[in-house]
């Protein structure tokens, strides 16, 4: 065992020992082994498929989206916190109102009490012994004091959340901003992805076909097939033309298909043999061929 540890402890110190003798400094070694770290994750991460980069994707996306929740959820608590001191400032604000004009009413009836020497002063409809009176207008002026310093601690306060609040609005927009655009971009890189994908097996098909042809045994199969199917149809024909001429009444239409054909072939015969004629010529030439026609009608009749 403590051999394993020796050599491991010597694997570990012998690259910087000897880095150490050729003069470069550990500082160089460690930046090696930073890039060379640095290469190998990201060869590491080029190698995972990409159902696990989309899945990570995702969850960094609605890691974001939690985020941003969060950040909704406490900008709705400051609002809360900001109704909150906004109502204990309008409270402070009316009480001191209410005391400032108290106060106001009791100046007159103070120095009217000084300068009369008066042991009991009227106010409010009631009579009050001039030291009673006194404390409690020191009573008022205490708490005059106190709660002004709480309305302008609670004044700045209520100001400062106000600026934040706009503020943490303005950036929660922003963010959310952002991760629209970035799910945008990441279902819009997916669909060019794929795509690009069927793309790329379009062309590949397309290339081997350009470059072979319908090659291979499944190319000498159909060529195989498409001749078989040829003879197959050939013979179905013949065999159906046979039996076409033998049927009963199909001699009658084809001799009279052969005697017009004949009558056709002797007339373009006699239309090429003909000369041109003048119109007297031609008349006399068509009462010369009527005369002549029961001979040639003969003659046929003797020929067949």
């Amino acid at each position: 065992m403590r051999l394993l540890w020796k050599l491991t402890a010597a694997s570990f110190l012998v690259p910087p020992a000897f880095f150490v003798v050729s003069g470069r400094s550990l500082g160089e070694l460690f930046d090696l082994a930073r890039a060379a770290a640095s290469t190998i994750t990201d060869r590491s991460l080029e190698q995972v498929p990409t159902e696990v980069r989309d899945k990570k994707l995702d969850h960094d996306l609605e890691l974001q989206r939690r985020r941003l929740t969060d950040q909704k959820v406490s900008l709705q608590l400051s609002r809360r916190e900001i109704g909150e001191l906004s109502t204990q400032v309008d409270e402070l604000e009316e009480r001191a109102a209410r005391r400032k004009r108290l106060l106001g009413e009791a100046l007159p009836v103070l120095e009217q009490a000084t300068q009369q020497s008066l042991a009991v002063v009227s106010f409010a409809g009631s009579e009050h012994e001039l030291a009673e009176f006194q404390r409690q207008i020191d009573v008022l002026l205490a708490e005059e004091e106190r709660e002004q310093r709480q309305l302008e601690i609670r004044r700045a306060g209520l100001e400062k959340l106000t600026t934040s609040l706009a503020e943490g609005e303005a950036a929660l927009q922003e963010m959310e901003g952002a991760l629209i655009a970035w799910q945008q971009e990441v279902e819009l890189l997916r669909t060019r992805r794929e795509q690009a994908e069927f793309e790329g097996r379009t062309l590949e098909i397309v290339a081997a076909t350009q470059a072979n042809g319908l090659a291979g045994p499944t190319a000498g199969e159909v060529g195989a097939e498409a001749e078989a199917l040829r003879k197959e149809v050939g013979r179905m024909e013949a065999e159906n033309q046979a039996r076409r001429e033998a049927l009963p009444g199909a001699a009658a239409p084809q001799k009279l298909s052969r005697d017009w054909e004949r009558l056709e072939r002797l007339r373009a015969v006699q239309a090429a043999a003909a000369p041109a004629v003048t119109p007297g010529a031609a008349a006399s030439e068509r009462a010369s061929e009527a005369t002549a026609a029961p001979t040639a009608t003969d003659e046929t009749q003797r020929r067949f």
